[in-house]
């Protein structure tokens, strides 16, 4: 039996690619399949708000224009974020690898939406990341495993396997500011904006850094529990004393955002630490 053809945009459908549909949803691509009954060639996605279920449509409904008020629209469109421009340098297929390293279930922080974030947040600031930076940051929390001394190093080594086309010094300086992560101190000035980057979050207003600090608590749950055998609200205390003397140990450098465009970061960010410690 002859399989259908490939479609001409494949690269459209690599996975994880995220689609925007016409009434505004996000969706990503888990690939392309064929229905048994007729191998007719099928679209296989997910919604971005919800992946706990994939969902299914032939390739052509997926393909294919729909009438608005605005106008004839395509129902599905690619919807690449203007904020990965700076990533432009690598193909999209190392680009969605590498954020596919950030899908893993147990991670509630260090995330696809973490490190997308970081990226929203220096094009909204005026940030022109060079390309060591935006490999830094794309692959800065690559390898995350709770409670790992070695996730930074681990990262690191990743970037020459999934964008091993960049150029060299490229990767290399990517690597060394990778590793400035672990500590928060800069070996090298081109570190200094992907760790503010990295800290922005400190800085979110009250609810958000609240939101902030659960997901952390979620995501180190089950690491905390084996260790210290607690439960319960004893094992959220045991997490909130750990966090406060972390964040309070960052507190006491001179400062804790390294450039002019995270200034009005420090005040924001020192306020939700003293706000935590006071409320712990």
């Amino acid at each position: 039996m002859t399989l259908p053809p490939t479609p001409p945009a494949t690269g459209d459908f690599l996975p994880g690619m995220p689609f925007r549909h016409y009434k505004g949803g996000a969706y990503a691509i888990t690939g392309l399949g064929l229905l048994e009954s007729d191998l007719s060639r099928v679209v296989v996605y997910q919604s971005m708000r919800d992946r706990s279920e994939l969902w299914v449509r032939p390739l052509a409904v997926f393909t294919e224009t729909v009438a608005t008020p605005q106008g004839a629209q395509p129902r599905f469109a690619p919807d690449w974020p203007a904020a990965l421009a700076c990533l432009d340098f690598l193909p999209r297929a190392a680009v969605l690898q590498a954020l596919a390293c950030y899908d893993a279930p147990y991670r509630r922080y260090h995330d696809r939406r973490h490190v997308l974030e970081m990226f929203a947040v220096a094009q909204a600031r005026g940030l022109a990341l060079s390309p060591a930076q935006a490999l830094a940051v794309l692959f800065h929390d690559a390898v995350y495993v709770p409670g790992c001394e070695h996730n930074e190093a681990a990262s690191a080594a990743l970037i020459e396997t999934v964008a091993g086309g960049a150029d060299a010094a490229v990767m290399a300086l990517a690597a060394r500011i990778v590793m400035d992560t672990r500590g928060h101190r800069a070996s090298a000035p081109e570190s200094e904006p992907v760790l503010d980057l990295d800290l922005w979050r400190l800085a979110a207003p009250a609810a958000d850094f609240d939101a902030y600090t659960e997901a952390v608590f979620e995501e180190n749950r089950a690491l905390l529990a084996s260790r210290s055998g607690l439960s319960g609200e004893a094992l959220r205390a045991d997490f909130m004393a750990r966090r406060i003397a972390f964040l309070q140990a960052m507190a006491r450098r001179e400062r804790l955002f390294l450039t002019p465009a995270f200034a009005d970061c420090e005040a924001p960010a020192r306020a939700n630490i003293a706000r935590m410690a006071a409320g712990a």
